[in-house]
């Protein structure tokens, strides 16, 4: 009953706030790239409609084309996109080119602003503005097969990353590849999965972060990790592994042909999807594997944003302001593999609860832990990092997939940092 009276008086509250939205002429262009949210978001644009008056169009694209898009818009001043995508790891460089808006005013006026969690909503506090509301917090997560293991005499997931190197020997066969993990290149592709085993291993971007951004990957450490990461995916991942992207890898776990990934918290729950999952009764998740130097899960916040040249920042705020609201994310979280949301309320929903309880009873308070193992700086916050990762990552690829040996592959990636930095 308290569930039902918050989201009556959440849905009046909401409804008091949008419909003080003046009129706006055309639909409200929005861009994103695909994820469980964004596909779930995109389904509800009737319901946006009927609590503002207002029409969107809600665009999901893949992320390559979406970054294409959105670099011709921003760099254009073509002023066609009303709100954005706006991932983390990309915010300081887009404040930085003057290609974003400030929701600062915004954000500050929002009655629920507390119910946000405090760390994804503080990742977007750049120079003293607030740049996006946040919808998404995604952090590392093991996903395996207790059947497989069990055969090969293992009753519990590895702990270590040499451990899972020991038990991917052992379940390896032709039916079920033993481990899977992003390998295709990209900042947002290998290099959001490959820095859990680097600084597993401690292997870091920097000397001394944000202190002395002296490249510093070309280390006996990451050397060590990223033999490992070739090691697992080469010998004992399924044919074409080697450019794997995340799609890839949940569809191998939910067809049964991996017995174990870890990748992010938003595709360990594709795996556990009782409608699209062949092996559920076999599944179970488990803690980021730790290396000599502890463990390190990957973290990546999403929001959304407002371009610098946006027609109306306002009403691009009251659709963010919606598309972020408790009732929206709890829909979301219902009706998509969506355990990555960002306000405190849906977290306690009794129906939110439920639904992932019933899939796995240690997923929620095991992504708690997740995240508060992870460090914010895991990919480092700076407004070369887009390029930094996209370059790295491609040496990293090449690497797994013998264009150049290990060695090569840090020391053309450190190389090419100290570049990118210098420019």
């Amino acid at each position: 009953m308290k569930f039902t009276i918050r989201a009556r008086l959440a849905t009046a509250a909401m409804a008091t706030i949008l419909t003080t939205v003046p009129a706006y002429a055309e639909d409200l262009n929005v861009i994103l790239f695909g994820m469980p949210y964004t596909y779930g978001l995109a389904e509800l644009e009737d319901d946006f409609e009927a609590a503002t008056g207002l029409t969107a169009n809600i665009e999901v694209v893949g992320q390559d084309v979406f970054e294409n898009r959105i670099t011709l818009s921003f760099t254009g001043k073509t002023g066609d996109i009303d709100v954005v995508h706006t991932p983390v790891i990309q915010v300081q460089r887009w404040v930085e080119a003057g290609w974003l808006h400030p929701v600062t005013d915004g954000v500050n006026g929002m009655d629920t602003k507390d119910d946000i969690l405090a760390g994804p909503l503080d990742a977007y506090l750049v120079k003293g503005d607030y740049w996006a509301l946040p919808f998404f917090a995604e952090t590392g997560m093991m996903s395996y097969r207790k059947d497989v293991l069990a055969n090969a005499g293992y009753d519990h997931a590895p702990t270590t990353w040499a451990e899972l190197l020991e038990v991917a020997k052992a379940v390896n066969s032709d039916d079920v590849a033993a481990f899977a993990m992003r390998a295709a290149p990209g900042q947002g592709f290998n290099m959001f999965v490959f820095p859990m085993i680097m600084r597993a291993y401690g292997g870091k971007f920097f000397a001394d972060y944000p202190n002395d951004l002296t490249p510093a990957i070309n280390s006996p450490e990451t050397l060590e990790a990223l033999n490992l990461y070739i090691d697992l995916i080469n010998n004992y991942g399924p044919p074409g592994a080697g450019n794997f992207n995340f799609s890839e890898v949940a569809a191998a776990m939910q067809a049964g042909k991996i017995a174990m990934f870890v990748d992010g918290t938003s595709i360990v729950a594709q795996s556990l999807d009782p409608e699209k999952s062949q092996v559920l009764e076999h599944m179970a998740i488990a803690a980021v594997p730790e290396g000599p130097a502890g463990r390190s899960p990957a973290i990546a916040v999403h929001g959304l944003g407002i371009p610098a040249d946006a027609p109306d920042p306002e009403v691009s705020f009251k659709f963010i302001e919606w598309a972020t609201s408790e009732e929206t994310l709890a829909k979301i979280a219902l009706a998509q593999p969506f355990p990555d949301f960002t306000r405190a309320s849906v977290a306690a929903n009794p129906e939110v609860i439920a639904k992932y309880e019933s899939i796995n009873p240690d997923f929620l308070n095991l992504r708690v832990e997740m995240l508060n193992d992870a460090i914010g700086h895991y990919r480092p916050l700076l407004p070369q990092w887009p390029q930094i990762g996209a370059a790295v990552g491609e040496h990293i690829n090449a690497a797994v997939n013998g264009l150049e040996s290990p060695e090569e592959a840090l020391a053309a990636a450190e190389a090419e940092m100290a570049e990118l930095l210098a420019e």
